[in-house]
């Protein structure tokens, strides 16, 4: 669980004030002379762990203004019979409170799931909480998350370079790397993206109009839409990604898993890293 633990250990991000919305309720404890509101308008990363998922997945917040928020992960709930896919969903805003310890909490109900949540901020750089014991969404769409606040300035990943770490259990998978997709990465100028197998730059030519919808990259502030590349079967696979907080690592996860190549607890030995982490890649320059 190195890099989920990694990730989750990170103390980085700027803290937003604000004046506006709803009133300015004092905090205090954890949070002396900051207004109730001071999240209004700030940004989080991170991941969430959702019933049912091999890993913790990559999960973006958004307050907008202190009225509602807005969330992107690879959502798959289970409602019925039916498998309902979200990219992204929206929430109500119903409470702001100031809890025990003087913690500031926020209610959000969600609609289009039916899930109710309480996010509390242990300090103003962190977000944890999640779904509560009443909520009545479904267990694959009730999850807890772990953020962190964004910067102001987003970093830009163009013509940065990106690798996973080696696998350093014993056995036939030592020294080779966890998630091999999104290993050896470089984010180039015109949304274009090219990929190092075997110390050699390869810059892919999609074969098929399938695969050049996948090609390259879009970055809409700390979320990237991105192509890993697998060189076994000469594949572009898409992944989503969100930047952690000191822009040094990409949370990543894909919806393809009949393709990506990525763990799961089915296999018997663990090629392309360890079940239960969130598939990470880190700035190499």
């Amino acid at each position: 669980m190195k890099p989920l633990i990694a990730f989750t250990a990170l103390i980085t991000g700027t803290l937003f004030l604000t004046g506006c919305g709803k009133d300015n309720i004092k905090a205090t404890g954890n949070h002396p002379g900051l207004s109730a509101n001071f999240f209004a308008n700030t940004e989080w990363t991170g991941v969430a762990q959702t019933y049912g998922q091999t890993y913790p997945q990559p999960y973006y917040l958004r307050f907008n203004g202190d009225t509602t928020v807005s969330v992107y992960a690879l959502f798959s709930w289970l409602v019925g019979n039916d498998i309902l896919e979200h990219d992204s969903t929206v929430g109500k805003i119903t409470k702001i409170d100031n809890t025990t310890g003087g913690q500031i909490s926020v209610t959000v109900q969600y609609a289009l799931s039916g899930d109710e949540q309480l996010l509390t901020f242990p300090d103003h750089k962190t977000l944890t909480g999640g779904s509560i014991a009443t909520s009545s969404a479904t267990p694959s769409s009730q999850y807890t998350v772990a953020l962190q606040l964004n910067p102001a300035i987003i970093p830009d990943v163009n013509g940065s370079s990106w690798t996973t770490d080696k696998i350093t259990d014993s056995g036939p998978t030592l020294g080779m790397y966890e998630f091999p997709d999104i290993n050896g990465i470089t984010f180039v100028a015109g949304n274009k993206m090219t990929y190092t197998r075997g110390g050699k730059i390869i810059t892919y030519t999609p074969p098929t109009q399938d695969q050049l919808l996948i090609e390259g990259y879009q970055q809409r502030g700390p979320k990237l839409y991105y192509a890993g590349y697998d060189e076994e079967s000469d594949l572009l696979i898409q992944y989503f990604g969100v930047l952690s907080a000191d822009g040094q690592m990409i949370l990543s996860d894909c919806r393809n898993r009949s393709y990506a190549r990525l763990p799961n607890y089915l296999q018997t030995i663990f090629w392309y890293g360890p079940p239960g982490v969130t598939p990470v890649t880190r700035k190499a320059n």
